[in-house]
């Protein structure tokens, strides 16, 4: 059931609105959750209600809704648009980290080598990139690899939809793009250990959930939900994607927008979509004996 209520942001460390200046100043693995899976029925009425929900939710969108939901054993749970393609905004950066730490797996790259033209470290400009959501970060790493060497390698590994040409567009909507479904099987492959060794693996996750930037999806979350990772903001495109966690059971959610007039159109949109995803995953955490988090791999 749809609610309408609003609170306040969750408060953190950094301030909000320097996290939004500096996002818009610019431009072995993790185990298997343990916990047994509730039964297709116990989770059935839930879902169906967030389906709803989500059908809601779109009318209030300007542009399209593109939506995949996971569930911890990589089934779907809710899936809308999942193959429309995107401007990715700032979620292309899942992309340039995936392919900057498989060349630190391979040995072609050192964390400590000195990003080009940036001045911090290969490990401090992930740690920017991603956490923090920075502009010159980005550019400079997918500029290091050469964005062409970032495409093919999305596609090689499966990603086929996301593309990368910062070189046509405008200067507030750049080509690259991505979908639903690309974003939340790059997530779902990332939390499996399927993408990067235990090492790369652990330190994205890690960088996803020190996340600065909490102005979407998270502010419709209760204090009990946790959720790691990346946002992506233009004027007119509004994203969130990550992996939900209660109660030792994890999902994979990707919410993709556009359509917006304003960078802050779409804020009580999200937390809006977030408290009806939040109460699927109470419902499902629920039907669920208890398990403890997901193990993630030591670095």
């Amino acid at each position: 059931m749809r609610t309408s209520c609003r609170r306040g942001p969750a408060g953190r460390t950094v301030a909000l609105g320097a996290a939004l200046a500096l996002l818009l100043a610019g431009c072995g693995g993790h185990p298997a959750v343990t916990s047994t899976a509730p039964t297709a029925a116990a989770t059935a009425p839930a879902a169906a209600e967030l389906a709803a929900d989500l059908d809601d939710l779109s009318e209030e969108v300007p542009g399209e809704l593109g939506v995949v939901l996971l569930d911890p054993e990589g089934g779907e749970v809710v899936s809308r648009n999942a193959a429309r393609p995107f401007t990715s905004a700032s979620l292309y950066k899942l992309f340039v980290a995936h392919a900057v730490l498989d060349g630190v797996d391979r040995g072609a790259i050192a964390l400590s080598d000195v990003t080009p033209g940036l001045g911090l470290t290969v490990e401090q400009a992930l740690d920017a990139m991603i956490s923090w959501s920075d502009n010159a970060a980005g550019a400079a790493l997918g500029g290091w690899l050469s964005w062409e060497e970032v495409e093919s390698f999305a596609h090689g590994h499966g990603f086929a939809a996301t593309t990368f040409d910062p070189g046509t567009g405008s200067a507030d909507v750049v080509a690259m793009t991505t979908t639903p479904a690309d974003v939340a099987a790059f997530l779902d492959r990332l939390r499996r250990g399927e993408l990067l060794t235990g090492s790369s693996t652990a330190l994205l996750l890690r960088l996803l959930e020190d996340q600065q930037l909490d102005y979407a999806l998270s502010e419709g979350f209760s204090p009990d939900v946790g959720f790691a990772h990346k946002t992506g903001l233009l004027e007119d495109v509004s994203h969130d994607a990550g992996l939900v966690e209660l109660g030792g059971r994890e999902h994979v959610l990707a919410v993709l927008t556009d359509g917006w007039s304003g960078y802050e159109d779409s804020r009580p949109w999200f937390e809006d979509a977030g408290r009806e995803f939040d109460a699927y995953v109470h419902a499902d955490a629920s039907a669920a004996p208890f398990a403890p988090p997901p193990a993630r791999a030591a670095p």
